[in-house]
């Protein structure tokens, strides 16, 4: 399935930006991956709304706690709420195993049920999580990144600098968006997010140093302004990945822009998974 995670957590990373005073905002991100692929994404917030753009088309409602999937180049699009999109998700594994298995010899469809059998096995073994250790440092350097300015922080796990981030001092996430229109019923606070990002599937696995609440506290949660640019390492310390912002613009985004274009028609999870499958 061709959707990709980065352009989920993007939007979770701008969806704090909305203002119902000054407008909603249009943010545009560039990332570079490896040796040179590029990836732009373009996200719309406004109203508890997001909308991110880039090889696909992904709208939050956060009012209604939903998600739309567009794809235009079909006109259609899926509807559904984060727990159905995960579910939908596993469907297609499902469907995509059941594919694979059909063009395997018996030997092969048996080899692979024992394997898969001693997987899941394995995998409900209770396991000690090693513990790794996580720190934020705050440094005195700072660039001029889509017009803000942003201070680099340096993110080190077990020693090793991990990632840089350039945050934005002068943008207050957590006062632009009413996490309250998440479940309308309870006390909400920065964390509900947390819930609906795991849903989706966007937050790293547990024990990560995604996870730890040093990260959570700068990345996630963004209690010190909003990350303008990122740098991720791998061990040996070269360069994996860029992510910038290189538009950020305060305008008033009409309700319109949100809502699924005329014509396209709903597919149900099975239509939708098929088709992205195949596309």
């Amino acid at each position: 399935m061709k959707i990709k995670t980065t352009a989920l957590l993007s939007a979770f990373i701008t969806l704090f930006l909305a203002s119902e005073v000054l407008g909603g905002w249009v943010t545009e991100e560039v990332t570079t991956y490896g040796e040179g692929a590029r990836d732009t994404t373009i996200s719309y917030v406004q109203k508890n709304k997001v909308m991110v753009v880039n090889s696909e088309t992904m709208v939050f409602d956060f009012e209604k706690g939903m998600l739309y999937f567009l794809v235009r180049e079909h006109k259609v699009y899926w509807s559904g709420t984060p727990e159905e999109w995960l579910q939908s998700m596993e469907e297609g594994q499902k469907q995509m195993e059941e594919a694979q298995l059909k063009k395997m010899t018996p030997e092969q469809r048996e080899a692979y049920s024992q394997y898969t059998k001693q997987m899941n096995q394995e995998a409900e073994k209770p396991t000690p999580r090693e513990e790794i250790e996580v720190e934020v440092k705050r440094t005195s350097e700072q660039a001029t990144i889509a017009g803000y300015s942003g201070r680099k922080y340096q993110v080190w796990v077990d020693g090793k600098l991990k990632e840089e981030l350039w945050v934005c001092a002068e943008i207050d996430p957590q006062d632009e968006i009413d996490l309250h229109k998440l479940e309308p019923q309870d006390e909400i606070d920065l964390h509900k997010l947390e819930e609906f990002t795991k849903a989706m599937g966007g937050l790293s696995e547990e024990g990560s140093y995604e996870s730890s609440p040093e990260y959570m506290k700068i990345a996630t949660y963004m209690e010190q302004g909003l990350v303008l640019r990122s740098v991720t390492y791998d061990e040996e310390g070269t360069r994996e990945q860029v992510s910038e912002t290189t538009r950020l613009e305060n305008k008033n985004i009409p309700a319109s822009e949100f809502n699924v274009p005329e014509g396209y028609k709903r597919l149900s999870t099975a239509e939708f998974v098929g088709l992205m499958m195949h596309n």
